[in-house]
C-alpha cells in the first residue's frame, strides 16, 4: 500500500508540467474546464530560427480594386497560400592540398510547411472623386497575412476579424488627396498665326476643382526629320479651374538657357537648336504637363506627351 501511494505522488510530480490545465485534486477534478482550457490555448507557430539554415516563405497576394460607390463595399472570397522554404547544409571533407582535408559545405533548400487562408476586403460607405480608384493588396507570407494600400482616397481604421477565413474591415476616418486623372486635361487646338502660337485645352473637372488652380507647361519644339528634334523654348501658364484654358505666345516670350543665344549653338546634347534655314516651311509642337494645385488631388506632374505639328512659313 505504501508503494502505491509513493508511486502515485512520483507519477503526478513527472506529468505536472506537461499538463495543459492545472488540477487541483483536493478540491476535486473539474474535467470540463480542463479540457476548456486545454482547447482554448493559443497554437504556437514554428519560429523561423528553429532550423540551423535559412528559412522563407513564399508570398502569395490578391489585389482588389474599387471606384466610387454609393453603398459599403464587400469583396468576393481569395484563398491564399504560402510554403514554407528551409535551407539545410552539411559539410563533408575532401582532399585538398600538401595531402590535406578541407571542409565543403552543401545545401539545399526543401519545402517545409504549408499555410493556407481564405480573405475579404469590407470598406465602409465612403464617397470618391468620380475618377478617383482605390487599390489594395492582401498578402499571405508564412502565417503571417496583412494588407497593404497601394492608393486611397482616404485614411482607413483597419480591422481584422477572424483567423484562417479572414475579413480585413476598412472605415474611413478622412479624405486625402490622390493622383489627378490623367485624361482630365485634354488637348483642344494647337495652330499658329501672326506670327504667335495658340495652345488650347480642355478641362473634364473644372466643377469638382471650383476655386483651386492648374498649371500648364509647354515646351516648343521644332521637328527635324531624321535628326534630334530642336528645343526652342519652355513656359508654365497657370490658370483658376475653368471649363478651358487658352494660351498665347511668342517663341520669344519663352524662357530658354543662355547658351541657345548662341548663334553658332546646334547641341542635339543639350536639346537647342538653332535654325540655320530661314525662309523655308518648318514644323513645330508642343510637349506639355499639367499639374493640379489645391487640396483635391496631389500636385503630380503629368505628362501629356506632345500635340500634333504645325507648319510655320
Amino acid at each position: 500500500m505504501k508503494k502505491s501511494i509513493i508511486s502515485a505522488i512520483i507519477s503526478i510530480g513527472f506529468l505536472a508540467p506537461y499538463a495543459g490545465a492545472e488540477v487541483n485534486f483536493d478540491q476535486g477534478v473539474d474535467v470540463k474546464a480542463a479540457i476548456t482550457e486545454a482547447v482554448s490555448a493559443d497554437v504556437v507557430l514554428p519560429a523561423a530560427d528553429r532550423y540551423p539554415g535559412y528559412t522563407r516563405y513564399t508570398r502569395d497576394c490578391a489585389s482588389f480594386s474599387y471606384g466610387p460607390s454609393d453603398i459599403e463595399i464587400m469583396s468576393e472570397r481569395v484563398r491564399l497560400q504560402s510554403t514554407e522554404y528551409v535551407q539545410e547544409c552539411h559539410t563533408t571533407m575532401q582532399p585538398g592540398p600538401n595531402n590535406t582535408q578541407v571542409p565543403v559545405q552543401h545545401c539545399y533548400e526543401r519545402p517545409g510547411q504549408t499555410w493556407r487562408e481564405t480573405v475579404r476586403l469590407n470598406i465602409k460607405q465612403r464617397k470618391l472623386l468620380p475618377w478617383e480608384r482605390e487599390t489594395f493588396d492582401i498578402c499571405l507570407e508564412g502565417p503571417w497575412s496583412s494588407l497593404y494600400v497601394r492608393e486611397a482616397g482616404y485614411k482607413y481604421n483597419e480591422r481584422r476579424l477572424g483567423g484562417y477565413d479572414t475579413l480585413f474591415e476598412l472605415t474611413p476616418q478622412y479624405k486625402i488627396a490622390t493622383r489627378p486623372d490623367e485624361n482630365g486635361l485634354s488637348i483642344g487646338e494647337f495652330s499658329y498665326a501672326g506670327g504667335k502660337y495658340s495652345f488650347k485645352v480642355n478641362d473634364a473637372w473644372a466643377k469638382e476643382y471650383a476655386g483651386e488652380k492648374v498649371a500648364i507647361k509647354v515646351d516648343l519644339f521644332r521637328a527635324v526629320p531624321g535628326w534630334f528634334d530642336g528645343f526652342r523654348g519652355g513656359k508654365e501658364f497657370m490658370f483658376s479651374a475653368a471649363p478651358g484654358y487658352e494660351m498665347s505666345f511668342a517663341e520669344s516670350d519663352l524662357g530658354r538657357s543662355p547658351a541657345a543665344d548662341n548663334k553658332n549653338l546646334n547641341d542635339p546634347d543639350k536639346g537647342y537648336e538653332v535654325i540655320t534655314d530661314e525662309g523655308t516651311s518648318l514644323k513645330f509642337y508642343l510637349k506639355w504637363g499639367f499639374r493640379r494645385l489645391g487640396a483635391i488631388s496631389k500636385d503630380d506632374f503629368i505628362n501629356k506627351g506632345h500635340t500634333p505639328s504645325v507648319v510655320v512659313n
